[in-house]
């Protein structure tokens, strides 16, 4: 790696996104220093887990921040060659025909497997071995932080319109930045935490939801009938002694579902 090409794109980034090195390193999630500890080290190079965070907070790809990549100017920091080829297809398109798509990529974080029926020990959190993919912002909640999952099982293989197979990404809004600004209704597919043991194990899985009047029903949508759908009583009905230990949480709203598949 070039460490005074890097610092120079970590330069350009900031100033396209207007923001601050001490935002840039808490949007990344790093310490307010971050980035002013790589400008002080001249005699060291950042590593690429840091240069990984980092793409977070001035919202452009690694691969661009530690080589410059080529075609990767849609994600931040393309060549002035790409901008204007850009704004001449923009000029020329027809609005009736052709709708651009003008956000930005982002990384949105892998947190971990959503799978039915599989209580695991939760684990430390581990951001050094989170995987990232590429995603636009939502439009309807552009606030809202994305974070991703992969599907494990076959808990959701007979979901309408689309189905969601083993290997399949999805990609939902975190629930706690939308909470309030949604209504719990019928249909809605969300990524669902069970605890129990005190918190020390966990279920994440997808499910879709079913609304009754005493309760929430979060359920599978599978040919294998041995999955069972969460039952959460409305806490209007809910009778305390009944309570058997488990916590629920809805933890995000499924937006996209991403599929690798290799013809």
């Amino acid at each position: 790696m070039d460490n005074q090409q890097i610092r120079e794109r970590i330069t350009k980034r900031l100033e396209e996104t207007g923001k601050s090195a001490r935002a840039a390193s808490l949007d990344a999630g790093m310490s307010a220093d971050a980035i002013r500890d790589i400008f002080r080290k001249q005699d060291s190079s950042p590593t690429i887990e840091t240069l990984r965070k980092l793409a977070i907070g001035l919202e452009t790809t690694p691969e661009w921040l530690i080589f410059g990549s080529a075609g990767l100017g849609e994600f931040g920091g393309g060549s002035s060659a790409e901008a204007t080829r850009s704004k001449r297809v923009e000029q020329e398109a027809e609005p009736a025909e052709v709708s651009l798509i003008t956000e930005k990529m982002t990384p949105v974080p892998i947190v971990g497997d959503v799978e039915a029926g599989a209580f695991r020990e939760a684990p430390e959190f581990d951001s050094d071995d989170i995987e990232y993919v590429m995603d636009y912002p939502d439009r309807e909640y552009p606030h809202a932080r994305r974070i991703g999952f992969r599907v494990r099982g076959d808990s959701m293989n007979d979901l309408k319109p689309r189905s969601m197979l083993e290997g399949d990404k999805v990609i939902g809004l975190d629930f706690h930045d939308i909470e309030g600004q949604i209504v719990l209704r019928e249909g809605l597919v969300v990524v669902v935490e069970q605890t129990r043991d005190g918190g020390h194990t966990r279920e994440w899985s997808v499910k879709q939801l079913e609304v009754y009047e005493d309760r929430y029903e979060f359920c599978p949508r599978s040919t294998n009938k041995k999955h069972k759908p969460i039952v959460v009583p409305n806490k209007a009905f809910r009778d305390p002694s009944e309570d058997d230990g488990r916590q629920v949480r809805i933890l995000a709203l499924v937006r996209r579902v991403i599929s690798d598949v290799i013809y």
